[in-house]
C-alpha cells in the first residue's frame, strides 16, 4: 500500500482553500491537475509503497515520537509557484510554524523511519499545502494571477499526525486514514 504522513485540516479550512483554487482555476483553465478539496492537507513525509505487515511496528514507532511533543500551530502564508514562474511544477501554500515543533517532529520521525528501513528523505523539510500540480501551461503572468487570490492567513492547531493510504485511480488519488497519532495536549485548543 502507498502511504504518507500529513497534518490534516478541518473541512471548513478545506472549503476556504477551495475558493482560492477556483479563483486560480478561472485564470489557468488547462494544464494543472488541481487537488480535490477532500484531499487537501499539509504534506509531512511520503513513505511510498509499504507492506501492510509492517503497520503495527510502524504505528508504534510514530506514536513513540508524537507522544513526546505538544500540539502546535501552523499558519498559511503566501502561495508559491515552485520552483519558479519560468518552470512551474507545483502551486502551493507555504506554511509557517513559528514554534519549530514540526521540524523537530519531522527529524525524530525521519530517524525512526530510516532505522526502520525506509529510504532517507533527500529533500529539505518544507511545510506546504499543494493546490495543484502543473502538467503544462503556456506563458502566464503568474504575479497578476496570484494577486487575485483572497488573502488567507488562517492558523491551524495541529493536534495529530495522520497516516494516509493513497490509492491511485485514473480520476485521481483516493486518500483514506490508516491511523492518527496524537500530540500531547496543551492549553492550545
Amino acid at each position: 500500500m502507498r502511504l504518507f504522513l500529513a497534518l490534516d485540516f478541518p473541512g471548513s479550512i478545506k472549503q476556504k482553500l477551495e475558493q482560492n483554487i477556483n479563483i486560480l482555476r478561472a485564470d489557468i483553465p488547462k494544464g494543472v491537475k488541481w487537488v480535490e478539496t477532500e484531499n487537501l492537507h499539509v504534506t509531512f513525509r511520503f513513505l511510498g509503497e509499504s507492506d501492510p505487515i509492517i503497520l503495527d511496528d510502524l504505528n508504534s514507532q510514530i506514536e513513540n515520537v508524537t507522544k513526546n511533543y505538544h500540539r502546535f500551530s501552523i499558519t498559511f502564508s503566501n502561495i508559491e509557484v515552485v520552483p519558479n514562474f519560468y518552470r512551474p511544477r507545483i502551486i502551493w501554500y507555504n506554511m509557517i510554524d513559528e514554534t519549530g515543533i514540526s521540524q523537530k517532529v519531522f527529524h525524530d520521525v525521519e530517524m525512526r523511519l530510516v532505522n526502520f528501513g525506509f529510504k532517507k528523505e533527500t529533500r529539505p523539510f518544507k511545510l506546504h499545502t499543494t493546490l495543484g500540480r502543473v502538467k503544462y501551461v503556456k506563458k502566464l503572468d503568474w504575479e497578476a494571477i496570484l494577486k487575485k487570490v483572497k488573502p488567507f492567513h488562517e492558523t491551524i492547531i495541529c493536534k495529530e499526525l495522520t497516516l494516509f493510504k493513497s490509492q491511485l485511480t485514473s480520476s485521481g488519488p483516493i486518500y483514506s486514514i490508516v491511523k492518527k497519532y496524537n500530540f500531547k495536549q496543551t492549553n492550545i485548543k
